[in-house]
């Protein structure tokens, strides 16, 4: 105590009795305890709190919150694991407080809005989104179907649960052709394969040679069911279809599948693949894309979104381009995206080559209703 006197730590009240002086600057705060009162909106941020933060995401949650339970777990450059990472708070806090982070979810707008929030960070650290695709689809296969021991009963019974959700009907005695809906004969893409040009035309021949040559060309339609698709079948296939008197429509089998509350809500969508229409000019090593048009099939498309689009610039939510695409994984290399702040979005890019040769150059894009789509671009420098 008479140390502390002589170094002017001590006060006295009126009455004579000693206090501690105490610094803010030199405390080292109190541990904190197992209820946080002092987090505001520990139920999530609503549209009347942090607006600057505020996603419009349904079980987002306040930075605040995961920065405590991030400093309190771990150290800079630890690895983050978030399963469900809905609005992405987990890997932006991860992100700003120089930790390592894996986000992982079902939903596709849970990764989208993951990702451009991770882009609107200052200075963020490269990442790669990365679709686990037939790795994931295979271990439902076997965890849905398990009771079946041969591959053919499991694949069958594969197809039958795509075709309930789709509401068509099964039919048999065909290898390509496994339902029919409304006219329209169906073909389930495999599980662990995208659908290929071979596919479709395998599936056109088995349509002829089984069904004959309809006069109602209504009739003569096959709506394509795939978890993924070869680049350019939109376009390739089409065109073959067409040329055959056959009316195709690639719709994806959305990752929703996957999720068992999702299918007993009924909330499956098969969307149609949308078009896109690209144009390059190479200039000596420079590479100058610039997106024409993106067709998104009104179908599926609620009125209130179709009645607010009046270009189909409006379409677009992100996109981004690979200028070395090596068939493995899709490297976001240049984006533009929009934000609240900055609705526009730009339709142009360039890259310049450093070294002559051929390369393949995928674009991506993400539209308003999460859906993507690809395009790859052969270029000879």
């Amino acid at each position: 105590m008479e140390e502390m006197d002589k170094k002017g730590l001590i006060i006295y009240s009126k009455s004579g009795k000693p206090y501690e002086k105490r610094y803010l600057d030199e405390s080292k705060g109190i541990p904190p305890q197992t209820i946080w009162t002092d987090i505001q909106m520990l139920r999530g941020i609503t549209k009347h709190s942090n607006k600057s933060e505020w996603l419009d995401y349904s079980t987002q949650k306040p930075e605040r919150l995961l920065e405590r339970i991030v400093n309190i777990s771990s150290n800079e450059g630890d690895l983050i694991l978030d399963c469900f990472i809905g609005s992405g708070t987990t890997a932006a806090v991860a992100e700003k407080l120089n930790r390592r982070w894996i986000a992982c979810d079902l939903g596709r707008f849970a990764i989208h809005t993951t990702r451009k929030r991770l882009l609107g960070i200052p200075e963020v650290k490269p990442f790669v989104v990365q679709n686990l695709g037939k790795y994931e689809r295979q271990q439902w296969v076997v965890a849905e179907f398990q009771d079946v021991s041969e591959r053919a009963a499991i694949e069958q019974r594969y197809r039958h649960f795509i075709l309930q959700l789709y509401h068509a009907e099964a039919v048999s005695g065909y290898l390509w052709l496994h339902g029919a809906k409304a006219g329209r004969m169906i073909h389930v893409g495999s599980v662990d394969a995208p659908v290929t040009i071979g596919d479709v035309k395998s599936i056109v021949q088995e349509f002829w040679k089984s069904a004959g040559k309809s006069e109602d060309i209504e009739m003569n339609g096959i709506d394509i069911l795939g978890w993924e698709f070869a680049f350019e079948i939109n376009e390739t296939a089409k065109q073959f279809a067409a040329a055959n008197n056959i009316i195709l429509k690639f719709k994806k089998i959305p990752r929703e599948v996957l999720e068992k509350r999702a299918v007993e809500q009924g909330d499956i969508k098969f969307y149609e693949l949308a078009s896109l229409s690209v144009e390059t000019q190479l200039t000596n090593q420079k590479l100058i894309v610039r997106l024409t048009d993106f067709i998104v099939p009104p179908d599926d498309i609620p009125e209130e979104v179709r009645g607010n689009i009046t270009h189909w610039q409006q379409w677009i939510d992100y996109w981004a381009a690979d200028w070395n695409f090596q068939n493995d994984t899709f490297h976001n290399e240049w984006q533009s995206y929009r934000t609240k702040k900055n609705p526009n979005i730009e339709l142009e890019t360039s890259h310049v080559y450093k070294e002559k040769g051929r390369y393949e150059v995928v674009i991506k894009v993400i539209d308003i209703l999460g859906n993507d789509t690809t395009k790859m671009i052969e270029v000879n420098v």
